[in-house]
């Protein structure tokens, strides 16, 4: 048998140069997951906080500049607490090209207990969040701050990717406490496909 990739004599474009639509081309395709994953570490972030001016479930997030204060999440009795929407409708996308979007840090500023948090985020509509949470589509991070002052740096967390427009939101439980407080900033990538 011959390997005829190197000297390519039926005229079959080799992989390594072969031109591919990326995130523009077929979903879940070889090309497609590769500049997902080159777009999910080479991009851009654009972070968020609370919005100076909200606008129902449309828009509650304004991107982080001078002035913009921090989501703040409150624990439930040794249980997670309310959601708070964090990105509304018209939130995303924030570049004109961009489809989908990810959460992927956290910057906290501020807690009122030591215990350990644990923080959910979520995307789409309240009315959802019961099936959401059952079939797991939710993301999870830890955190522990040393002292109520933090001065711990941002926080990694994973998310899938979901469509433009699509809302998110956030609730936090600390373990062995009730009503306390964390609070934080969060970024996000954006996609074009």
């Amino acid at each position: 048998m011959t390997n005829n990739i190197g000297n390519d004599p039926q005229g079959i474009a080799r992989i390594d140069s072969a031109a591919t639509l990326g995130l523009a081309g077929t979903n879940n395709s070889l090309a497609y997951r590769i500049e997902e994953i080159e777009k999910h570490f080479h991009n851009r972030e654009k972070w968020f906080g609370l919005a100076a001016d909200a606008s129902g479930e449309v828009h509650v997030a304004d991107r982080m500049a001078g002035g913009i204060q921090p989501f703040i999440l409150t624990a439930g009795n040794d249980d997670f607490g309310a959601w708070v929407q964090v990105l509304g409708s018209s939130d995303t996308p924030v570049t004109s090209e961009a489809e989908k979007y990810d959460s992927h840090r956290l910057l906290v500023t501020s807690t009122n207990s030591t215990n350990p948090f644990i923080i959910q985020v979520i995307a789409g509509e309240s009315a959802d969040f019961a099936t959401k949470l059952a079939a797991e589509e939710f993301t999870e991070a830890p955190y522990v701050s040393g002292t109520n002052n933090n001065d711990s740096g941002i926080s990694n967390i994973m998310s899938s990717r979901v469509t433009a427009g699509v809302k998110a939101w956030a609730r936090c439980a600390c373990i062995g406490a009730n009503a306390t407080t964390i609070s934080l900033y969060f970024g996000i990538h954006e996609y074009r496909g």
